[in-house]
């Protein structure tokens, strides 16, 4: 057996108010400043100093509930304040939280956990195994907005109110990672609750975490969470913090009206001689993805035409003309260079139009009539691209670089909602959206590329929407989801990506390493969770963290 251990919303005004705020400090930060302090977000060995508030960039994530929030990180993180998973992430791994420990079976298809019995919910009803148990039986009927895969449970006994043993069909190595997003509800209330997207009365945010949602103005994208003076776990060194949009963040950070900025590279040197900010650089792991839609356009199923595709678009210009610099190009095996799994030995596939060009006439495309599109049987290489309307430089150069290989794509720009509408529907040729979780369990190559058609009644995401299909990818995926062994499983996600990079079944862009300034004078306590790239996402970020070490 292994074992590990560990020690009322209403509408609010404070977009009349300040803004956005913090950011980074730990993780692989790169210090670009000589004045800089590289672990400034460290508690450890410290006395940490606690603030009355703090002020974050604004905008409406919506109501953060697990069903009711929007799907993008933000609306995540948010709702992440309330409520309480049984793991939670640090800087270095997967931690114990709700769940104080928990043993696995030698076999790997058994997981006790072992919950902490001094927790209570917001209205002071006790958290127990049942309210665990009941979350996960409820959300397979209606799906949270974060969605997370226990596919593979076959059965869960409540052993006592402090102890849960879940039962899988076979060995699923990213379980404890998926446990690690499963917030937990409590029954007592939800329970009652026929549909959970249209539930937003005040106890819909009843949870067992160090935050309260106090107010909450749709129309104006503002919040206040306040701090639980009975929270169970570490001390909340923030005991208010308050979501305010602004027109300009840089300006609002300059006037001291927010706590925390991301910027652009060009705008690093604004800050550079100011010895009261901290910048930093954040690893690479929130990125933007062409996808390609076969099952839309069967041209798109050639892998050659792919292939072209990713020789001809420029990754690295992009990284210098909308990055200005700050990212690193797209992996054609899909993982980021970031990420712990990252395979170096890869085909890199720098651009080169004319290779583009030489891979398509070799798969018998020519441009027969002269116009600069290549054809073939009566069918141009001629697509349309669907990106939001913030994305139109990245389409700009896409299409002046595809142009040179021949290929011919029209850009439409549409508003971020209806983007995402038509990428999750499958109502689209090729799509262009940037994303974070990049640095997440690799586990999520088989969610973006396989699907429950490939072995395990049952289990994935479903067969993509985009058509992708290869029995290669199917079987390495299976293998490494069922593999609980860390380096064989690490030599097969290795292979996975060297599959991916030769099939190209959708191309990274770039993955972005944006700056990120705070004060610490103001607040001193950020931190990155080991695979996500924004220290204001991480629920550590406001707590004493020297109270898990004693």
């Amino acid at each position: 057996m292994m074992m590990h251990n560990l020690p009322d919303a209403k509408p609010c005004n404070l977009w009349k108010e300040a803004l956005i705020g913090v950011v980074l400090a730990c993780i692989c930060a790169a210090l670009i400043c000589p004045v800089c302090l590289a672990q400034s977000g460290d508690a450890k060995g410290s006395s940490p100093r606690s603030v009355d508030i703090i002020h974050l960039s604004g905008g409406d994530s919506g109501y953060p509930t697990p069903f009711m929030h929007y799907p993008r990180g933000p609306g995540i993180y948010k709702m992440n304040l309330i409520f309480d998973c049984l793991i939670e992430r640090d800087d270095k791994g997967l931690i114990p939280w709700l769940a104080e420990s928990w043993d696995i079976s030698s076999d790997g298809k058994e997981y006790t956990f072992h919950l902490r019995d001094d927790v209570n919910w917001a209205d002071g009803e006790p958290f127990t195994a049942e309210d665990v148990r009941f979350t996960i039986e409820y959300e397979k009927e209606h799906s949270p907005a974060s969605a997370y895969d226990l596919s593979l449970v076959l059965n869960m006994k409540v052993i006592d109110e402090h102890t849960i043993k879940f039962i899988l069909s076979q060995p699923m190595a990213p379980f404890l990672d998926e446990m690690a997003s499963v917030r937990i509800i409590p029954q007592h209330i939800w329970e009652k609750v026929d549909d959970p997207n249209a539930f937003d009365a005040p106890e819909a945010v009843i949870g067992t975490g160090p935050y309260t949602l106090e107010e909450y103005n749709k129309e104006h994208g503002t919040y206040r969470f306040a701090a639980k003076e009975d929270f169970w776990g570490p001390t909340p060194r923030v005991k208010s913090i308050e979501f305010v949009p602004v027109s300009d963040a840089t300006v609002a950070f300059q006037q001291s009206a927010i706590d925390f900025v991301g910027l652009s590279a060009d705008l690093v040197d604004m800050f550079k001689s100011d010895p009261e900010v901290y910048i930093f650089q954040q690893p690479a792991v929130w990125g933007y993805e062409l996808t390609f839609n076969m099952a839309k356009n069967p041209i798109l199923k050639d892998k050659a035409v792919r292939q072209a595709f990713a020789y001809a678009i420029d990754r690295e210009e992009l990284v210098e003309k909308i990055g200005r610099g700050a990212g690193k190009p797209g992996s054609m095996g899909i993982l980021p260079q970031d990420h712990i799994w990252y395979n170096p030995d890869l085909p890199e596939y720098e651009h080169n139009a004319e290779k583009a060009m030489k891979i398509l006439e070799e798969d018998g495309w020519k441009d027969s009539d002269g116009n600069g599109v290549m054809d073939k049987d009566g069918q141009e290489l001629s697509f349309d691209i669907i990106l939001s309307s913030d994305q139109a430089r990245i389409g700009e150069l896409v299409k002046e670089r595809l142009k040179e290989a021949g290929i011919s794509v029209n850009i439409q720009a549409i508003e971020s909602k209806s983007r995402d509408a038509k990428l999750g529907s499958g109502d689209f040729e090729i799509g262009i959206n940037g994303y974070g979780g990049w640095g997440f369990d690799a586990d999520y190559l088989r969610a973006k590329f396989c699907g429950e058609s490939f072995g395990i009644e049952g289990a994935g995401h479903g067969r993509p929407l985009t058509g992708y299909q290869n029995d290669r990818v199917d079987e390495l995926c299976l293998a490494q989801l069922g593999e609980i062994d860390e380096q064989k499983r690490k030599e097969i996600v290795y292979e996975i990506q060297e599959v991916l990079a030769e099939d190209v079944p959708s191309i990274p862009l770039y993955y972005t390493a944006s700056y990120n300034a705070y004060r610490p004078a103001v607040y001193d306590g950020w931190m990155n969770m080991f695979d996500h790239h924004e220290m204001t996402h991480s629920k550590l970020s406001y707590l004493d963290r020297s109270e898990l070490e004693n």
